[in-house]
């Protein structure tokens, strides 16, 4: 059950036209893979419009997960709803390491060459790569959980002078033992939960180890198991399967970047997947439980706005995204041979393949 009050899709802002239900159809048009040419490049359309008199955004993330550009859809909402038009009041420039963090400080570097009035951090490691790199360039982070393990700050309030953005601390308790009790409500008397995780992903381990301690907590048996490039997820998820688990959970930038081989597999073997990124409810997840990311994006959108007008970062308190929603599948539950509870298909947010939620 989102905790979000009346009409889980409302958007928080009455002038904002996107909400998840509209980037979930967006998403389902493409792959989710970035654009070979604009990934190599690093450069976004927009990147190139403008001429170079504007202030330059300059947009970094680890990996490319399904919908990501949705990211950069919420930021720039929120940045319109400051009354700032990408190629009109700022040029935006993207650039990814598709998973290979060992890139993200050089493209850190390249932001900074480049003179970019804000660098967009998304994603935990990337912020962890922009605090070592760029000591004087303005920050604004979003789409992670602990800017404060990146050494961003202390609290949300006394930080870095040149940092602030959204983060949601949602993959601790009370949300893992929410995510096992989903499980717990679809899958018939479920014994063992698989989990995929990147042993090389600080955060990803973390997740992982609470995701085990609320499901052992709950009765059910753990099998974790590492992946450590995008090729091993498939393989890993057969894993998965020779171990007889009855449920798979997945962590990890490495884990959901191969997350269409691990659907594969998944359905070979008619396990259910469940998912922290609403994405991959569109490609076979059976649920997903996840902040609020689009009220994240907006609010990060107006932070780069404030500092692009010339406020300090070091004035703007971090904003701790609270709200949490639930997207379902209950074709893909199907498919894997468990059915969602009504109820369950009553209170989600998001239904793919059914009606809003009124």
């Amino acid at each position: 059950m989102s905790a979000h009050q009346g009409s889980p899709l409302q958007p928080v802002a009455s002038a904002r036209v996107l909400g998840l239900v509209a980037w979930l159809v967006l998403a389902m048009s493409c792959s989710g893979k970035p654009d070979g040419k604009a990934a190599a490049s690093g450069t976004s359309d927009g990147a190139a419009s403008g001429g170079g008199s504007k202030p330059l955004v300059a947009l970094v993330r680890a990996a490319d997960w399904m919908g990501s550009e949705w990211g950069e859809d919420a930021i720039k909402l929120g940045m319109r709803e400051a009354d700032l038009e990408e190629g009109q009041d700022y040029q935006l420039k993207v650039s990814s390491a598709q998973g290979d963090l060992a890139t993200l400080p050089s493209l850190i570097d390249q932001a900074i060459d480049a003179k970019a009035k804000v660098i967009v951090a998304l994603q935990d490691a990337t912020l962890e790569a922009a605090v070592r790199r760029a000591k004087s360039v303005p920050i604004v982070f979003d789409l992670l959980s602990d800017p404060f393990a990146a050494g961003a700050g202390t609290s949300d309030s006394n930080h870095l002078p040149n940092i602030t953005g959204v983060y949601s601390p949602g993959f601790g308790d009370p949300e893992q033992s929410r995510r096992v009790q989903i499980i717990q409500a679809i899958v018939p008397k479920p014994r063992s939960l698989g989990i995929l995780f990147s042993p090389e992903e600080k955060l990803s381990v973390i997740f992982k180890d609470r995701m085990t301690q609320a499901a052992k907590k709950a009765g059910l048996q753990v099998v974790a198991q590492p992946v450590s490039s995008v090729g091993e997820v498939g393989d890993a998820t057969r894993a998965l399967c020779g171990k007889k688990v009855n449920a798979i959970e997945l962590y990890g930038n490495v884990a959901h970047t191969g997350f269409e081989s691990l659907i594969k597999a998944a359905n070979e073997c008619k396990i259910p997947v469940f998912s922290p990124a609403p994405f991959e409810v569109l490609h076979g997840a059976v649920a997903s439980f996840f902040p609020d990311f689009q009220e994240g994006g907006v609010e990060a959108g107006k932070m780069i706005a404030r500092i692009l007008k010339g406020e300090s970062p070091g004035k703007i308190p971090f904003y701790q995204l609270k709200t949490t929603k639930l997207a379902v599948n209950p074709a893909s539950a199907g498919k894997a041979g468990v059915s969602l509870p009504q109820k369950m298909v009553q209170q989600a947010d998001t239904v793919v393949g059914g009606a809003q939620k009124k």
